[in-house]
């Protein structure tokens, strides 16, 4: 089992302790593993919930090939619209040293390095925790380093994920947050909201920003929009030939999003970009 930080109560932040396939508290709570030696924190009210909203057959197929995480990637690398420059997660976990303690809250299949501690709220193959972003189990103060890609979007209440990151960071820890800007919808398993710049320095307000910028630039995001476009276009309305469309029309326009190689990189891509990240220290 993977070094965690310590373990509480994901709402009293209370100190739980192991039992056989369980973590208990003081006041009888019992969170028993989603698998050997994977902590589950969700209830299965909200496990109920998010399944249903994962149901669909653009998300039926994610699940599908994210059982070959190798795979999964190499695909998101290859034929998404998204090309990505400027800063990248794995080069953030590069900072840190073998004795840090580092999350990636949102993991979905992503292993930077093998002490990352990624946590989802699936069971997915890699995952460490299952647990709500906005309900995190981990004792305050106890992370050296967070990641958070492409979570943000996807939950009804971001302003509770930031603030769980800045509770679980050391005073001083860094956390790496990638969001879109300029994006069609994409449910995995919902889509909520985008953010400019100005919008992600907003929701960062409680730290302090070391860096910000694009992470995949203007073309990425024109890509997503001529696949979506033509997909409503060619589908007469039907949702299910939408679907098809979505993941054919990939194979024909994703060798277009490499031209953000270059563009990625112009300062001015800040006005039509795909995605931004940000490094943001706790204060």
């Amino acid at each position: 089992m993977r070094l965690l930080p310590p373990i509480v109560h994901p709402i009293t932040h209370a100190p739980l302790t192991r039992r056989d396939d369980a973590y208990i508290s003081a006041a009888g709570d019992v969170f028993r593993d989603a698998k050997k030696d994977i902590p589950c924190f969700v209830p299965g009210t909200l496990e109920k919930i998010m399944e249903k909203e994962r149901s669909g057959m653009i998300n039926d197929l994610k699940t599908f090939l994210r059982r070959s995480p190798l795979l999964y990637r190499f695909l998101i690398f290859l034929i998404s619209p998204v090309c990505l420059t400027g800063m990248s997660g794995s080069r953030f976990v590069k900072r840190y040293g073998k004795d840090a303690m580092l999350l990636n809250i949102g993991s979905g299949v992503h292993r930077y390095r093998s002490d990352l501690v990624n946590v989802d709220i699936f069971p997915y193959v890699d995952v460490d925790v299952v647990a709500d972003a906005t309900k995190l189990p981990f004792a305050s103060a106890s992370v050296d380093g967070v990641l958070c890609e492409c979570l943000l979007e996807h939950v009804p209440t971001p302003q509770a994920v930031v603030k769980e990151i800045f509770r679980v960071l050391k005073p001083g820890g860094c956390a790496y947050i990638l969001i879109p800007f300029v994006y069609p919808f994409h449910a995995s398993p919902n889509d909520f909201q985008r953010w400019s710049i100005e919008g992600l320095k907003i929701l960062l307000r409680e730290g302090e920003i070391e860096s910000i910028g694009t992470r995949a630039g203007p073309t990425s995001a024109l890509t997503a929009q001529l696949v979506t476009w033509f997909a409503i276009a060619l589908s007469f309305g039907s949702e299910t030939l939408y679907s098809i469309l979505s993941v054919v029309l990939l194979l024909v326009f994703f060798p277009l999003k490499f031209v953000d190689l270059v563009l990625g990189y112009f300062p001015t891509s800040i006005h039509g970009a795909a995605d931004f990240y940000a490094i943001v220290r706790k204060c």
